[in-house]
C-alpha cells in the first residue's frame, strides 16, 4: 500500500517507513466490507474480483495469484463458492508465508436444489445434491445473519493471529459490528412475521435459500447456481401459473443480472419488479460510494416488506 513520509522543519527528509497495516485481500465483497470493520485503520483491505464479477464461476488472471502472494490474509468464502480458490493457496502458500482463511468455517448449511427443483420453503429444503453440480451445498451464507457472525468471528481470529498487539482493537470492532448484525436480524424477523404472502419468487439464480430458511418464507428461483441456462419453457409456465395462483404483487430481480426473464413474467402476470441484492454481486458504482454490506441488507429489507406486502 502506501508509503508513509515525515517531515520536519529544518531537517532532512527521513526515509520512508513500511506500511505496518496487515495487507489483506478479500474474494467478494460481503468478506471485503466485514474485514474492513473489524481492522479499521489496523489493516488495508482490497478486493481481489472487480466489481460485477461472477464469484462462482471467476477466471483466475495470474496477477490475482501475484497479488495474494503478497497478502499477509487471504479471505474467501468457501471451497463452495470460490472453487478456484485451492490454486491460489496451493502457489501463494508455497512461496509466502500468507494465511488463507475459509471464513465460512462452522457456518450453517443448506443443500443445493435438484436441478429441476428450484423450490424452497420452511419444510422443503432438504433436497438431495444435483448430480451434475460440483457444488454440494448453497455457498451464499452470508444472507443468513447467524453464519455472518461466525464470519466475523473467523476473520477477527485471522486478524489476531497475524496482529496480536492489536487484538482488543479487533474483539471491539467485531463485537460492535455482530451487535449491528444482532439488531438488523431482528428487524428483519418483526417486519417480515406478517406479511400477506410468505413467498419470494425470484427471477434470477438461486441465492436467497438462506434468507427465506431463516424468516421461514417460502422461495422460488428460474435458475439454480448459474443463470447461464435460459428456463425451459414448461419452467416458465409454471412461473407464471405460480405467480397468478398466489396473485403475487411483485417478482424480483438480482442488480447485475438483466432482468429479461423478471419482465417476461411480470409482462404475463401483471406483477411489479423488485430488486434484491445478494451481497456479493455489487456494482461498481455502489463500491465507489461506499456501499456497505448492512446498507444492502437494509434496502433488502425495503423491498421484501413492500413485495410481500407486509404491515
Amino acid at each position: 500500500m502506501g508509503l508513509t513520509f515525515i517531515l520536519s522543519c529544518g531537517q532532512a527528509e527521513e526515509p520512508a517507513r513500511k506500511d505496518s497495516r496487515l495487507k489483506v485481500i478479500a474474494t467478494t465483497f460481503p468478506l471485503y466490507d466485514f474485514a474492513r470493520e473489524i481492522g479499521g485503520d489496523k489493516v488495508a483491505v482490497t478486493m481481489l474480483l472487480p466489481p460485477a464479477s461472477d464469484a462462482h464461476h471467476y477466471e483466475l488472471k495470474p496477477n490475482d495469484i501475484v497479488r495474494v502472494s503478497k497478502a499477509d490474509i487471504f479471505l474467501f468464502t468457501s471451497f463452495e463458492m470460490e472453487q478456484w480458490a485451492y490454486k491460489i493457496i496451493n502457489v501463494a502458500s508455497e512461496k509466502t508465508n500468507m494465511l488463507a482463511v475459509e471464513t465460512g468455517q462452522g457456518a450453517a448449511l443448506l443443500p443445493l436444489p435438484l436441478s429441476q427443483d428450484r423450490d424452497s420453503g420452511p419444510s422443503s429444503l432438504q433436497h438431495e445434491n444435483d448430480p451434475d453440480h460440483t457444488s454440494r451445498f448453497d455457498p451464499h451464507i452470508w444472507l443468513d445473519f447467524a453464519n455472518a457472525q461466525k464470519m466475523i468471528d473467523n476473520i477477527a481470529t485471522a486478524f489476531i493471529n497475524r496482529d496480536p498487539q492489536n487484538s482488543e482493537i479487533y474483539l471491539q470492532n467485531a463485537g460492535d459490528y455482530k451487535r449491528k448484525l444482532t439488531e438488523l436480524d431482528i428487524r428483519y424477523r418483526g417486519a417480515l412475521s406478517n406479511c400477506k404472502t410468505r413467498t419470494i419468487l425470484h427471477a434470477g439464480h438461486w441465492a436467497f435459500a438462506y434468507l427465506a430458511n431463516r424468516y421461514q418464507l417460502h422461495y422460488r428461483s428460474a435458475y439454480n447456481m448459474s443463470a447461464d441456462a435460459e428456463p425451459s419453457p414448461q419452467q416458465m409456465v409454471d412461473l407464471i401459473e405460480q405467480v397468478k395462483a398466489q396473485k403475487l404483487a411483485y417478482i424480483y430481480y438480482e442488480d447485475l443480472f438483466a432482468p429479461k426473464l423478471a419482465r417476461t413474467i411480470a409482462s404475463e402476470t401483471g406483477a411489479g419488479l423488485l430488486k434484491l441484492s445478494n451481497g456479493h454481486d455489487i456494482s461498481k458504482k455502489d463500491l465507489q460510494e461506499g456501499v456497505s454490506f448492512i446498507m444492502l441488507m437494509e434496502k433488502n429489507l425495503v423491498n421484501l416488506k413492500k413485495g410481500m406486502q407486509c404491515p
